[in-house]
Formats: structure tokens, C-alpha cells, sequence
């Protein structure tokens, strides 16, 4: 017993030093300091601080939806594909698999980093929101489950993407249908009603994200959505659904050795 507890402390250190690593060389590049840190909280601070919301919770929720997809996208999705596929092609991936590190560890370590990084710019807007008198959630549950299940599908997707990309530099190119998805599905279903035939919207990667923040923001989580079942589950089986699909094509594509 006390061997295996001092092995998984001593894999559990290993994959804390490893993503301490891969945070610090995101954080030291100047480029994925740009477009992982920068860029998103640039976007979001300028929405929160320019778009008139008049007080409604329904504008409000548009707000919240921009800032949450956009970090996401940029910061969790799109560093953590490049990260990925950086060090697939330069063989670090490969070499770290005889370092005794599991290879679920190994993945572990190379996206925590991002995710980090994602949860700390969404504190910073839920902090900025908050000073701009933006009210807090009238419930709070699907606000929960748009961050927790966007961060799995940000990850999720990245491990997908990453196998169909050759190159860091491609990521930016392969990662693009994605990322616009998720914006513009989460910023336009934080607006519409929650019933009509826009609700099948719903079903595009990241869309479930502005909904739920609707919900979120509107209170309206256990009313009669569409087919009279409550509003929320439509959007929560599809926030659950893409990170299966994703993680299941990535299972079973993913390559340790370079793309040629």
C-alpha cells in the first residue's frame, strides 16, 4: 500500500512540474501570450465595457456568452491544439512516454496549462462584470455547467483537431471552423427565445454554451422548453455529447509520431 501511494505521488508530481513547464513556455512566447492571454481578454473587456445591455438579463446573458466562448475558443481550444501539435512534431511527446508518466498524464500535463489560463480570464471578467453592475445569475447552475462542460469540450476538441494537423502553424487554420462556431452559435442562441426552430441550433459545437448562460442569467432553467421537457436539458446533453464525439475520434486517431 505504501509503495502505490508513493508511486502516485511521485506521477502526480511529475505531471504538476511538466504542466508547470508547459505554462511557463505558453506564458515566455510572444505569440501564444498574444492569442491565449491578450487577445481574448481584450475582446471580452471591450464588450463588457462598450455594449449597452440596458439592465436586461436577456442582453446581459449576450455579454457573458462573448466572454465565455471566446476564452474557450482562443485561450483553452486553440493554445492547447498548437501545444499539442508543437510538441508532437518536435518528438517531446514521444520521449516524455518513457518518463514513467502515463500517457492520460502525459495529455494531462501538456492542457492543463491552458485550462488554467482560461479559468483565471474568466475570474477576471467575472470580477469587471461585476464592478460594470452586471447582476449576479438568478441561477447559477447553468452558468456551472457552460464552464465545466466548455472546458471539456475545448479540450476534447483540441485532442481531435490536433490529429488532423500537421503543423503549430496549421492549428491556426484547422482550428478556425471551431472556434467561429462556438462564437457565433454562443452569442446568437443567448438571445433568442428559448422556444421556435432556432432551439435546433443548439446541437453546433459550443452553441449550448449561450443558453445555458441565458438560463443562467434569466432564471428560466426548469421551464417548459421545447417538446415541454425543461429548458435546460436540450442544451446540457448537447454540451455533453461533443466532448464524447471528440474524445472518441481522438481515442482513436491519435498519433505520438510527427504528421507527415
Amino acid at each position: 500500500m505504501t509503495s502505490a501511494t508513493t508511486a502516485g505521488r511521485t506521477r502526480a508530481s511529475r505531471v504538476l512540474a511538466l504542466a508547470a513547464t508547459e505554462l511557463k513556455l505558453i506564458v515566455r512566447n510572444r505569440t501564444a501570450a498574444v492569442s491565449a492571454i491578450a487577445l481574448p481578454l481584450g475582446i471580452g473587456l471591450f464588450w463588457a465595457f462598450t455594449f449597452d445591455t440596458d439592465g436586461e438579463p436577456a442582453r446581459q446573458s449576450v455579454v457573458l456568452s462573448l466572454q465565455l466562448a471566446v476564452v474557450l475558443g482562443m485561450s483553452v481550444y486553440v493554445t492547447a491544439t498548437q501545444t499539442l501539435v508543437a510538441r508532437r512534431e518536435t518528438r517531446v511527446l514521444k520521449r516524455m512516454r518513457t518518463s514513467g508518466l502515463t500517457d492520460a498524464g502525459l495529455l494531462v500535463a501538456t492542457t492543463a496549462p491552458c485550462v488554467v489560463l482560461g479559468i483565471v480570464q474568466l475570474a477576471v471578467f467575472a470580477v469587471i462584470d461585476a464592478a460594470t453592475g452586471t447582476p449576479a445569475p438568478s441561477d447559477p447552475l447553468p452558468l456551472v455547467l457552460a464552464v465545466i462542460g466548455g472546458l471539456a469540450l475545448a479540450v476534447t476538441a483540441a485532442f481531435a483537431t490536433a490529429v488532423v494537423t500537421a503543423t503549430a502553424e496549421r492549428a491556426q487554420i484547422t482550428t478556425m471552423p471551431i472556434v467561429f462556431v462556438m462564437l457565433g452559435g454562443a452569442v446568437g442562441l443567448s438571445a433568442v427565445p428559448l422556444d421556435g426552430w432556432w432551439q435546433a441550433l443548439v446541437l453546433f459545437p459550443g452553441a449550448a454554451l449561450g443558453q445555458l448562460v441565458q438560463l443562467a442569467m434569466t432564471g428560466a432553467t426548469w421551464e417548459p422548453g421545447p417538446a415541454g421537457l425543461p429548458a435546460v436539458l436540450g442544451s446540457a446533453v448537447a454540451l455533453v455529447g461533443w466532448p464524447v464525439v471528440f474524445g472518441t475520434l481522438a481515442m482513436r486517431n491519435l498519433r505520438w509520431d510527427p504528421r507527415r
